[in-house]
């Protein structure tokens, strides 16, 4: 089955407010976001990919020049079943895709991924580069022929897409600017079930969709009183596929709050992240018995979060995004929450 998959810039600048403090304080709130995101591995979480902004500061150009490195993880449990905008159980979906007279549908149980992502950035006041390289675990299971003597998983570590993107100012303080970039085929796409039934597991459920595609967008922040706010778009787009598999097209739209100068080391911040997934195309497997697209959808996450700047040019983040509203085609896995975490190192 394909899940509804969309797939993340970061800026690292000096935020008024945030307080710089010594090695224990470092220590104290990386243990503390380390916590928020592993307390999770006992619960439920999201699609395939991240709908997060990793902009946590908002994603202005020019607060801080030069380069910088960081490394982010997400954590993704899908192990909830859902038809359309309803939670459903085993026998719920084995009802939808395997009724009476149409049987050999596979039912899936859990997709569970562990992402971490390098990035490498260098921004001016005016523009901007970042060079995102994710490494993908995951592990899925599913009843391939829809009953349990056909139990079937997969396990694998690997190289997932990278992208490349650019940010590009258009206005005066550079709070307003358009992104552009690419996401190049890098991840691999044979990755076989390790079960019985063997086979190559789902094109949406590999390390990489095989395709190259293109990114589109803008971002607009600003700040009121002490509150610092920014919207940012991106479309991602298909122009070159393999194998026959071309993904369909994702729009994200993210929105953040920051509560600035409140001279506390650690700072709330907030999000409202939207996705809308187009249906996948070609060489599917997983369609319902008469041909209705298992995949693709729209999904709204809340997502509250802290930041910490924690010296030296470090800075750290952690959010925990919970869905309130989950539209899906046809039977998907979906999550009941997702859990991010990342540090940020600029020089």
């Amino acid at each position: 089955m394909t899940s509804t998959t969309p797939h993340r810039s970061g800026a690292g600048g000096a935020t008024p407010g945030i307080l710089r403090f010594g090695s224990g304080a470092c220590a104290a709130v990386a243990f503390a976001l380390a916590a928020l995101v592993w307390s999770g591995q006992a619960r439920a979480c999201a699609t395939c990919g991240c709908t997060l902004s990793k902009d946590w500061l908002g994603p202005q150009l020019g607060s801080v020049s030069g380069w910088a490195v960081g490394v982010s993880y997400d954590f993704i449990d899908q192990n909830q079943m859902r038809a359309g905008r309803t939670n459903i159980d085993q026998a719920g979906a084995q009802a939808i895709l395997n009724p009476p007279g149409h049987t050999g549908n596979e039912v899936e149980l859990q997709t569970l991924s562990r992402t971490t992502t390098f990035s490498t950035d260098y921004n001016t006041a005016d523009w901007g580069v970042s060079v995102q390289v994710p490494f993908v675990n995951r592990y899925h299971t599913t009843l391939q022929d829809g009953a349990p003597a056909g139990y079937n998983f997969n396990q694998f570590n690997a190289l997932g897409d990278a992208r490349l993107i650019v940010k590009v100012g258009l206005s005066a303080d550079s709070g307003m600017g358009l992104i552009a970039g690419v996401k190049l085929p890098t991840g691999s796409t044979d990755e076989p079930f390790n079960g019985a039934a063997g086979g190559i597991i789902d094109p949406s459920l590999q390390p990489g969709t095989g395709s190259t595609d293109l990114l589109l967008g803008g971002f607009y922040s600003g700040g009121v009183d002490r509150l610092a706010w920014f919207a940012q778009g991106l479309w991602q787009h298909a122009v070159a596929s393999q194998a026959g598999f071309t993904p369909g097209d994702a729009i994200t739209v993210n929105m953040g709050l920051r509560y600035a100068e409140m001279g506390q080391a650690v700072v709330p911040l907030f999000q409202v992240n939207y996705v809308h997934r187009n249906i996948d195309r070609g060489n599917l497997v997983n369609v319902e018995f008469d041909g209705s697209p298992l995949s693709g959808g729209d999904l709204v996450y809340l997502a509250p979060g802290v930041s910490a700047r924690l010296g030296a040019g470090f800075s750290a983040y952690g959010y925990v995004q919970f869905p309130v509203y989950q539209d899906v085609n046809g039977v998907q896995l979906v999550p009941k929450q997702i859990y991010s975490l990342g540090i940020r190192k600029t020089f």
